[in-house]
């Protein structure tokens, strides 16, 4: 992870890699997750800022936010 922001409540799987990522909370990222270097493929699934920073929240990610219950 590099230039980052995590929210409290995200769970990031093992060999994540995020540039210039914000990740909302309860987002839930699995293994192996790139996000963040390549705009194009980004922009499809996430929010891209005019800047260049990837805005990921859970609806995004084909969930509703809710952590499994413990």
């Amino acid at each position: 992870m590099e230039d980052c922001v995590v929210l409290p409540d995200a769970q990031i799987g093992r060999g994540v890699r995020l540039w210039r990522v914000i990740v909302d909370k309860r987002c839930v990222l699995p293994d192996g997750t790139r996000i963040g270097f390549d705009a194009a493929s980004d922009s499809q699934r996430y929010h891209v800022t005019e800047r260049g920073i990837v805005l990921v929240a859970p609806d995004m990610l084909g969930h509703t936010g809710l952590l499994d219950p413990r």
